[in-house]
């Protein structure tokens, strides 16, 4: 495999961080309420996209080209990611999102 980034869980600091190999890790641990609100909800748009297809995701990518010039980054990510092997992601479980929390709402008194 090729210097692609690793998913969660698969180097020490565990499930937390997350590493690009582009960029610094992000420890969702410690993001704020508002911030890791929208994660999850981005999180959960990815999922529908997702059994949306490979064109749906292939127009987001063209569209985040054309509005913003990220040509060059986009095709290096998408390269880097490319190269991971689903056979390892699968093995590790870095290949699903986590599951979203649980909140008791109400519970006994």
């Amino acid at each position: 495999m090729t210097a692609a980034p690793l998913p969660p869980g698969s180097r020490p600091g565990g499930a937390a961080e997350i590493e690009t190999g582009l960029e610094q890790p992000v420890n969702r641990d410690f993001l704020p309420k508002s911030q890791a609100l929208a994660r999850l909800r981005r999180q959960r748009h990815v999922e529908q996209l997702h059994r949306l297809g490979a064109r749906v995701l292939f127009e987001l990518v063209d569209e985040l080209d054309r509005h913003h010039g990220l040509a060059d980054d986009l095709d290096r990510r998408l390269e880097r990611y490319a190269a991971l092997d689903p056979e390892v992601l699968r093995a590790l479980g870095a290949d699903r999102l986590p599951v979203s929390p649980v909140r008791i709402v109400g519970g006994a008194a």
